[in-house]
């Protein structure tokens, strides 16, 4: 089990120098730099939470306010996607998870009893309900 953890962590440190993950890396604090995305990412937050305040009122909410709300979060957060850093930020991250499932595959296939060395997992896209999945477990 010791070794079998060992070789993990390995793993951990060889994915963390990877192209993927230094992509990933590399955009994430190009994100966080990017002074007007990070308060541009505050507005939305803050809209968020007002959508969700003014929605707990159940009857009492006020429809009107609510649309406002989410015709200025819609706004907003189409101005966001069009910043270059946050569209990066959004390419890596979906190329590191790609890459997270196809690792996470080859293992949870090799723990069933697949070949290691031929083994290739189904690029199937999870729809969110595990039902008749094969997937996950």
């Amino acid at each position: 089990m010791q070794a079998i953890e060992q070789l993990t962590r390995a793993l951990g440190a060889a994915i963390q120098l990877d192209p993927v993950y230094v992509r990933y890396v590399a955009a994430k604090e190009a994100n966080e730099a990017d002074e007007a995305l990070t308060e541009r990412m505050r507005e939305l937050e803050l809209l968020r939470l007002s959508y969700r305040h003014e929605a707990a009122k159940k009857e009492q909410a006020d429809k009107a306010k609510m649309e406002d709300f989410n015709e200025r979060f819609q706004a907003l957060y189409a101005e966001i996607m069009k910043n270059s850093s946050m569209r990066e930020y959004q390419e890596a991250s979906g190329a590191l998870e790609a890459f997270m499932k196809r690792l996470t595959g080859i293992l949870t296939g090799c723990a069933a009893g697949e070949d290691p060395e031929s083994y290739e997992p189904e690029e199937a896209a999870c729809g969110g309900s595990c039902g008749g999945c094969k997937g996950c477990a």
